[in-house]
């Protein structure tokens, strides 16, 4: 697991390493942050406790210089899925001039990202450290009797995530449920060498999960940004307002549906059933 946490540290620093990174490179470093961050919350009961928040404080600080041309990027991709999903908003003008705006927005931060070698270069450092720290990591041998609390952990906090989006799914809401159901799904992903079974369920639908309450946040920030156009006539009409809300609806109830599936059984029930399951297979 920490060979795990620092390949996929160590993938996100290759991704960034052009001193004009692509949107495909920094949208490859973010997820290799992710899934590093998610091998690190397993580890979380092996570690010092100061050891795990500076290394998950390194982490997270090195995505968050990513931001910008993330949403920059996903802003682009989902009023383009929007319109392809309607040929009457295809043809919409106040789409296409839209469109049109932030894809200027998408250059603009990418220019920034690059314009800005020291933020960038500090993201790289970052990462670079990270690496160089976790080899002195002092974790033992210990098997599931650590991973095992730091995956109810994981499984806790979405379950516990989850029930306070279905009371009020707001966007903060449900944005949290999702970042928790990522740390889930690539925790499943990790551990799924050391499974008896060849493919796990939980896997699948914590990785669908994650897919639409993705897609769900992805349109928020859309609807957040044709909000702050909302003065202008030429870029906000309400055949897009409506398409908007009307996907955002049928992605929440995807999610609501799936999610109760996925977080069915208690953290501790889960934790034993994904433990005996690791350790039928190195017997």
């Amino acid at each position: 697991m920490r060979r795990a946490a620092l390949q996929h540290t160590a993938n996100a620093t290759r991704a960034l390493a052009p001193a004009r990174p692509s949107g495909s490179r920094v949208h490859r470093a973010r997820k290799e942050i992710k899934k590093s961050r998610a091998a690190l919350r397993l580890l979380r009961a092996a570690l010092p406790a100061t050891t795990y928040r500076r290394e998950d404080a390194a982490l997270r600080g090195a995505a968050r210089t990513l931001n910008a041309v993330r949403d920059a990027r996903v802003l682009v991709r989902t009023l383009d899925s929007l319109g392809r999903r309607s040929l009457v908003l295809a043809k919409d003008p106040a789409l296409i001039a839209l469109l049109r705006q932030l894809r200027r927005s998408r250059v603009y931060a990418q220019r920034q990202l690059s314009g800005r070698h020291r933020v960038l270069a500090g993201a790289r450092a970052g990462l670079r450290q990270v690496q160089l720290r976790g080899r002195r990591w002092r974790i033992g041998r210990h098997g599931w009797s650590r991973l095992g609390p730091g995956f109810e952990r994981i499984y806790r906090a979405g379950r516990r995530a989850g029930n306070a989006a279905r009371r009020h799914p707001d966007t903060p809401a449900l944005h949290e449920w999702r970042k928790q159901v990522q740390y889930l799904w690539h925790a499943l992903q990790m551990l799924r060498p050391l499974q008896s079974t060849a493919h796990s369920k939980s896997g699948a639908r914590a990785r669908r999960l994650a897919d639409y309450l993705g897609q769900e946040h992805d349109l928020a920030l859309l609807q957040s940004t044709v909000a702050a156009y909302g003065q202008s006539a030429d870029l906000v009409t309400e055949p897009l307002q409506a398409a908007i809300e009307r996907r955002r609806r049928a992605l929440r109830a995807k999610a609501m549906d799936l999610g109760q599936r996925l977080y069915a059984r208690r953290p501790q029930a889960m934790t034993a059933r994904l433990g005996r399951s690791c350790l039928r297979s190195r017997s």
